[in-house]
């Protein structure tokens, strides 16, 4: 390295939080910080250390089959998995209430590390690169390992697992120790994997595509005009409480430093054609996934009038994936609200004339698909295809009433044909004047067909369906009918079970849920190069 150049460390007050000297390894790693609101970089320009922890969520997990446990009466009957924990960072989306950025405090490369806010020639941002693993075994064995591996994590953390198949790319996370009594244990399942990790970096073409190439592989050069992928980094300024203390301190104060941030990006847009082996066809895939592995390198340009320009690179950051949109534990974070059309005031707007908004749908030429459906659902062959072409123009709250009705429709369908029991603890309704535990502890003992008219009322409100207004003396089934009919595979009933029926109805109380506790921040240090204010 150039006696004149730079090292990059992880920033002063997690140094200080941590008590980690500048020559740590630890120290060397950037640092990524987390927030729970879309403002966060004003807040990390107020004061870069107030940030909030990483949790208990925060780490990467599996779901392993488990056996609920045979008595009781709590959500815990219905739950058929659970989550094991490994070592390893989660990221989640923005939609999950989530943002995320790095942090690097950059150091001139000279005894004594001297801080290297003088300088303002230099450039700094980050790359992300990807680890990837290839793996090439035979079914049974690869099967017998992830599995192994995953209850093996499961035992440690006291949970009890069903067999499972695990994908073990999957669970092949680092914690090298835990890992290598495990590679000992298992040394004949092993050695018919051939298990090979490569780093991977984003490079864009002059085109504006991108590819994630492996390193150090001469069978795949960067191609002409391909460059990795350098995501600007900005330079923070003393944060705010230091600000008065920085004018008195002058240049060996707080705007000595180099501190620079980051956004880190969760998701993406692009996708690209990764090859496959074999001489198989590439497959469209996403650059950012939650399948791959990623870390985080920060990066000092330096130009040179004449000459490329000098660089230098930090240490990689603590390793993380990302996680999916749907990820359970991230939609958690956020209530989305959709209120259903009002069928009043549209029957209001039927009576005037239609504006032109709403949804326009164009049927091409020979693309028509022509069906009666007075005639039930069309069997095969019942339906035809038109040459005809249309343009039609439907209110759009047509469109979300029938969405939602057919999800009415199948949800009771799906829930019974599948027996997917817990489906119902992920929705609630709430209905007028239900006592959710008196109505639990009543079913407990006499079971869901003891309800009265009233109880089973409210009941199939709490599920989100109204019966009330059908004709009378209709005994079309509800679903209390339906649970209480509904058979395990052995033929006998589900229900025959007051505890599950039981935990059935204190799954839907909308009491029950759980609101998040306001997450902690990390602490925010005092500023050693600010002067201690005397005492009184």
């Amino acid at each position: 390295m150039n006696e004149s150049g730079f090292v990059l460390r992880s920033p002063w007050y997690e140094r200080s939080r941590e008590g980690l000297d500048l020559r740590s390894p630890v120290a060397r790693r950037p640092l990524i910080q987390m927030y729970d609101n879309p403002d966060f970089v004003a807040r990390l320009l107020e004061d870069p250390a107030d940030s909030l922890e990483f949790g208990e969520d925060d780490v990467w997990t599996y779901p392993v089959p488990v056996i609920p446990p045979p008595t009781g009466s709590t959500r815990v009957r219905l739950s058929t998995s659970r989550l094991v924990k490994s070592h390893l960072r989660k990221l989640y989306q923005p939609v999950h209430e989530r943002f995320y950025v790095v942090v690097v405090e950059i150091f001139c490369d000279v005894p004594g590390l001297p801080r290297a806010g003088s300088h303002r020639e230099i450039s700094v941002g980050f790359r992300m690169r990807r680890m990837h693993t290839s793996l090439t075994a035979k079914g049974r064995p690869a099967r017998r390992v992830a599995a192994d591996l995953v209850a093996a994590m499961a035992k440690e953390q006291g949970i009890q697992t069903r067999v499972t198949a695990s994908d073990v790319r999957d669970v092949w996370w680092a914690d090298a120790a835990w890992r290598r009594q495990f590679e000992e244990d298992h040394k004949l399942e092993l050695a018919e994997i051939d298990c090979h990790s490569d780093y991977q970096q984003w490079l864009k073409s002059p085109k504006g595509t991108g590819r994630w190439r492996t390193l150090r592989d001469a069978g795949d050069p960067v191609r002409e005009g391909e460059v990795e992928e350098i995501i600007p980094m900005w330079k923070l300024p003393v944060r705010a409480v230091d600000a008065e203390c920085a004018e008195e301190a002058g240049p060996k104060g707080p705007e000595s430093r180099s501190l620079w941030f980051g956004v880190i990006p969760t998701y993406s847009g692009e996708h690209w054609l990764a090859p496959q082996p074999g001489g198989r066809p590439s497959l469209i895939q996403q650059k950012l996934d939650d399948r791959g592995i990623f870390e985080i390198e920060c990066v000092v340009t330096q130009p040179r009038e004449g000459c490329p320009p000098l660089t230098w690179v930090s240490a990689p950051s603590e390793p993380f994936r990302l996680a999916d949109p749907m990820d359970p534990q991230g939609t958690k974070n956020r209530t989305v609200t959709i209120k259903l059309p009002d069928l009043r005031r549209l029957a209001a707007r039927a009576g005037e004339k239609q504006g032109p908004g709403g949804v326009r749908v164009i049927t091409p030429p020979g693309s028509q698909l022509k069906v009666n459906p007075f005639k039930g659902i069309p069997g095969s062959g019942a339906g035809r295809v038109g040459t005809g072409a249309a343009i039609c123009t439907f209110a759009i709250e047509l469109f979300f009433i029938v969405a939602f009705f057919l999800f009415l429709l199948f949800l009771p369908i799906v829930i019974l044909a599948f027996q997917l029991w817990w489906l119902l603890a992920l929705r609630f309704c709430i209905p007028p004047q239900v006592g959710f535990s008196a109505m639990a502890d009543f079913v407990g003992t006499a079971g869901l067909g003891a309800l009265s008219a009233t109880q089973r009322a409210e009941f199939n409100i709490a599920m989100g369906m109204e019966f009330g207004d059908f004709a009378v003396g209709d005994r079309t089934p509800d679903w209390v009918d339906s649970l209480n009919a509904a058979k395990n595979p052995d033929n006998t009933l589900v229900f025959a079970d007051k505890d599950l029926a039981k935990a059935v109805v204190k799954g839907t109380d909308p009491l029950d849920t759980v609101q998040p506790a306001a997450l902690p921040h990390e602490m925010s240090p005092d500023d050693p190069l600010c002067k201690v204010p005397a005492g009184p």
